[in-house]
């Protein structure tokens, strides 16, 4: 420890009349060091002098602060108690490193109102004691919201008295899907939990003492399957039984299902049919329930919602074929919209407001309705161009239980790739909008979702340091550059393990890219600063802080596999591996391409499945895997002479729950001239019982040809029954390897 407070000390003199590195994270929009230190006696909090002024001009915002640090006193001065809060959180950082706080005057204040986190609850539930650690560190980080989404199909978990049901029913599943979807069992253990009311509102208290608001989500029309189950007659059709998921292993839930019938909370992740109707007993349902929320959550804001809900109930529900003719209501997306508008008007009747997610647009936006824009960013600009508020969550940089490393050895996770990097890079305005529409951006968020988050020690590795990103996001105006950010990360992480939380270290994106040469291939190792060393192994073993440094590009004559870290604190960090292939493709020309991939699927480009570079066998998003969506692969090489060949492979991946699906046929083709293609193969049927990824190979007899075709078609429409139904499936296709 005392080694610790020296470099830190150390770190803080070398800054002086320097760009500082202060170890604050949000990071201040004004720093100035001056020489020298306040050495601190007894506690910050008990040291320093708090100025709560209305009328100061010191301070601008009405969550800003000055901060003023001389040798001999420290001073908070802010126009509000939540501003004179925020400095001591500042202030705090900096003696959780060292007793003497050095010479300094800080101005600072947010850049976005609204700054926070979701965490599901619903999938996984989380203890209350975890709960109260995340606001202990989002506090001291200046984060102000705390968003909790407590319904979801597989459980309800806040107390409900006038529906004693949703807890006793809702809240318990009786298994759980073992690994990812469509998965390898199931556990056939009741798995369940919720809050009280009385636990609730001492979370509330807890986190308004922090100056946190929490805002509650009650998931509606879709993602009921809970509540349906508690009380069937929620549902379209309450005397169907729950629809299942197709492929799912057989469970005692199920097999009791086909035998009995009834409603079952469910057991795998998904989309599900089975929503709300849009009836006088749901209405009623669903005020009676909102009555016992905004009495425990006093925010301004309720989150209802509103994503995700499939039409296919009502479409073949008489009920609500004849409410659309009554009502005069074109399709079931202004049916939905319908439905958002009148739990809307009930809401703010009671004085609150909604927010939902970005499917609240179908069919027209309610009101006074603010967007969770998270499917990307064009939900929240359409919104924004309406003149509604607006919090931007866009999955592609603010989902934080998608993978944050390439390196296999973590747990599963729910699907794409987002390394720190890319959270700490998303400016929430988007370019698109105008300065004046710009205004109704509100804030950011980062979402944790919890289907493959079983416990609070996996959910807290996958927030930190990345939600650490969002904090930086939501108030830093001016940002300090990445590299700035991760030595305070690191800075940071003895207090994260003080307050007990789990983090993970993965800091860098640690990038591998090949260029073809003669006979092979030249590999770049890229994506971690200058001043950070990597080191590299071409045997498949993990490299240690002696192996190999890398200096430029190696070149790759045959087949290898390259393993490459980060060395941080003289440890191996962010390992990222590349196995090659080399092969008559490798190089090739790629004369024609009929539809380029799809982003964020296409980091190496539309030459990426002839780079040399396979790809990992069961991580989709590793920036191997090339994706289309909904579009046939028809890709044509030519080769450099008349070439030989008599074994083609490549391999596609299967992961249904997350909409990518095999294609249903797949063949290949040789020419001699460009023009005139001959079917060398075709394979249908594709085996899916396999998850992750799957080959195809065709051993012909050997044939020469200077120009070769490869067509892929995907499933054009996702079938009933798969998460996703309804919409284009995704095709991933990996290295072609031609022998």
């Amino acid at each position: 420890m005392k080694q610790c407070k020296f470099l830190f000390s150390l770190l803080l003199l070398i800054a002086v009349g320097a760009k500082a590195q202060l170890p604050i994270i949000p990071y201040p929009n004004k720093v100035e060091t001056g020489k020298g230190f306040f050495k601190l006696t007894k506690s910050a909090a008990a040291t320093a002098k708090l100025i709560v002024d209305p009328q100061t001009t010191a301070v601008a915002s009405m969550e800003g602060y000055h901060l003023s640090v001389t040798p001999t006193a420290i001073t908070i001065t802010a126009k509000t108690k939540v501003g004179a809060f925020y400095g001591m959180q500042t202030l705090l950082q900096l003696e959780a490193q060292s007793k003497n706080i050095p010479v300094l005057e800080i101005d600072d204040a947010p850049a976005f109102g609204y700054r926070g986190l979701m965490l599901d609850v619903g999938r996984h539930f989380m203890p209350v004691s975890f709960i109260k650690q995340l606001l202990d560190v989002m506090a001291m980080q200046k984060m102000n919201n705390l968003h909790l989404h407590l319904t979801e199909d597989q459980g309800w978990r806040i107390e409900i008295k006038k529906y004693p049901k949703l807890t006793r029913v809702g809240s318990v599943r009786g298994g759980t899907l073992i690994g990812k979807y469509p998965g390898k069992g199931n556990t056939n253990a009741a798995y369940g939990g919720f809050y009280t009311q009385a636990q609730l509102k001492d979370l509330v208290a807890y986190a308004a003492a922090k100056h946190i608001n929490i805002i509650p989500e009650i998931e509606m029309p879709g993602h009921a399957s809970a509540a349906i189950a508690a009380y069937p007659e929620l549902s379209c059709f309450p005397n169907e039984p729950t629809q299942l998921t197709k492929n799912m292993y057989a469970t005692a839930t199920e097999n009791k299902i086909k035998k009995e019938g009834g409603k079952i909370v469910q057991e795998s992740w998904g989309v599900f049919d089975d929503v709300f109707a849009p009836s006088e007993y749901t209405f009623n349902f669903i005020e009676n329930v909102l009555d016992e929320v905004m009495d425990i959550f006093p925010s301004s804001y309720i989150h209802i919602g509103g994503d995700e809900c499939p039409k296919t109930a009502w479409k073949r529900s008489s009920f609500c074929q004849a409410l659309m003719k009554e009502k005069g209501i074109a399709d079931e997306h202004a049916l939905q919209s319908y439905f958002i508008q009148r739990v809307e008007k009930y809401v703010n009747s009671k004085g609150r407001k909604i927010i939902g997610w970005d499917e609240i647009l179908e069919g027209g936006l309610a009101p006074n309705a603010t967007v969770m824009s998270w499917q990307g960013e064009e939900g929240g600009i359409t919104a924004a161009k309406q003149h509604h508020d607006v919090i931007m969550t866009p999955q592609g940089t603010c989902y934080l239980n998608f993978y944050q490393s390439s390196d296999s050895r973590d747990s599963i996770a729910f699907g794409g790739f987002l390394p720190l990097e890319a959270v700490y890079n998303y400016n929430p305005i988007p370019a698109a909008l105008t300065a004046q529409e710009a205004t109704y951006i509100k804030g950011v968020q980062g979402n944790l979702w919890t289907e493959y988050i079983a416990n609070k020690d996996l959910a807290s590795f996958m927030l930190y340091p990345r939600a650490m990103a969002i904090a930086e996001n939501g108030w830093t105006k001016t940002k300090t550059g990445f590299d700035h950010f991760t030595n305070r990360v690191t800075m940071w992480q003895p207090i994260l393990k003080q307050k007990g939380l789990h983090f993970s270290d993965h800091l860098y994106n640690v990038q591998i890219t090949s260029k073809p040469t003669a006979g092979g291939i030249h590999v770049s190792i890229g994506g971690v600063g200058a001043a950070h060393k990597i080191v590299y192994t071409t045997n498949g073993k993990l490299p240690s802080v002696q192996d190999q440094q890398y200096t430029g590009p190696i070149t790759i004559n045959g087949d290898a596999n390259l393993q490459a870290g980060v060395v941080v604190n003289n440890k191996i960090t962010d390992v990222a591996s590349a196995s090659f292939s080399i092969n008559k493709a490798t190089g090739a020309n790629l004369s024609e391409l009929t539809n380029a991939p799809k982003a964020p699927y296409n980091k190496s480009g539309n030459n990426g499945f002839i780079n040399g570079i396979v790809a990992n066998d069961s991580r989709f998003s590793d920036g191997e895997w090339l994706a289309w969506e909904g579009k046939d692969i028809e890709a044509t090489l030519s080769f450099a002479a008349p070439t030989s060949i008599s074994k083609i492979s490549t391999r596609f991946y299967n992961s249904r729950g997350s909409w990518i699906h095999l294609p249903t046929s797949v063949e290949v083709l040789g020419s001699e001239d460009g023009k005139t293609f001959t079917r060398l193969g075709l394979l249908q049927n594709l085996d899916n019982s396999k998850e992750g990824a799957v080959t195809v190979l065709f051993e012909i007899k050997a044939t020469t040809v200077q120009y070769m075709k490869l067509v892929a078609h995907p499933v054009t429409m996702i079938p009933a029954g798969f998460a996703g139904a309804g919409n284009p499936s995704w095709l991933f296709m990996d290295e072609l390897i031609v022998k």
